[in-house]
């Protein structure tokens, strides 16, 4: 990969968008590997738990690349957008936990992408935001609609309408972000959480993960109802036998 690495470690790995000298802003290329990596996880089915960050100290993902956008036409931007929607939804629904953890700048496209992950873990130096109007545009990867259900309607409307780039400390006040760490503790944090959850049923985690992804997005009655067969699905599983026996038995128990 040239704009990518990946440092695999078993079940887990960290990806790094790799355009330091460009505070790893997003082209067309960033995004087609982007895609094709996430699709490829998926298909292999090993992968449990993917940590996404910037190359650098300086920048998450500073934003699409301006220099290319100028030189695209009106459907060369419907088709970069359609990329990056695709991008973020593969982010949001991959049947393995995301984490972005923002080391610097995630403006645009960059906070896009960390907002289609399950959780935000943000360095305290970091800045925030979705700045599109003060290039006459808006954001187009799902940035209105993700940052509304994190932080609410009226807080998504200033925050977009002004174009304000925000502290990492506002963003989790806000409820952007989850956690903020020290910026040399950050991808270590990342990985703490990550064997807190992985030491649970992986089926559960991901059948909580669907529960909520697809919940949010339906009336709070078809969601009660989405919530209970998941549940029964999970009741099914190996590990629900596992998880109550080792309960009983006062041990640990040993997830699949």
């Amino acid at each position: 990969m040239k704009y990518l690495r990946w440092e695999p470690s078993g079940q887990t790995g960290i990806l790094y968008i790799d355009r330091e000298k460009s505070l790893n802003a997003l082209n067309y290329n960033v995004l087609r590997e982007l895609d094709a990596f996430i699709e490829e996880r998926v298909q292999e089915n090993e992968l449990r738990a993917l940590i996404l960050t910037g190359a650098g100290d300086k920048a998450f993902i500073a934003g699409a690349d301006i220099k290319e956008m100028c030189d695209l036409d009106h459907l060369g931007m419907m088709r970069f957008t359609d990329l990056g929607l695709r991008v973020a939804r593969r982010l949001e629904t991959a049947p393995f936990m995301t984490i972005a953890a923002v080391n610097g700048y995630a403006l645009g496209g960059g906070l896009e992408l960390a907002l289609s992950c399950d959780f935000i873990y943000a360095s305290k130096k970091a800045k925030l935001g979705l700045p599109e109007v003060t290039l006459g545009l808006i954001p187009g990867f799902g940035g209105t609609q993700r940052l509304c259900r994190a932080a609410g309607a009226r807080m998504a409307k200033e925050l977009v309408m002004s174009g304000r780039i925000i502290s990492a400390e506002q963003a989790r006040e806000y409820q952007i972000v989850n956690h903020l760490s020290e910026a040399e503790s950050l991808l270590s944090d990342c990985q703490r959480t990550i064997q807190e959850v992985l030491k649970n049923s992986f089926c559960a985690v991901l059948q909580a993960k669907n529960a909520i992804n697809y919940g949010q997005d339906i009336g709070i009655t078809e969601a009660c109802e989405l919530e209970k067969n998941m549940c029964a699905v999970a009741f099914a599983t190996a590990d629900r036998k596992e998880g109550m026996t080792a309960f009983v038995e006062k041990r640990e128990p040993a997830f699949a």
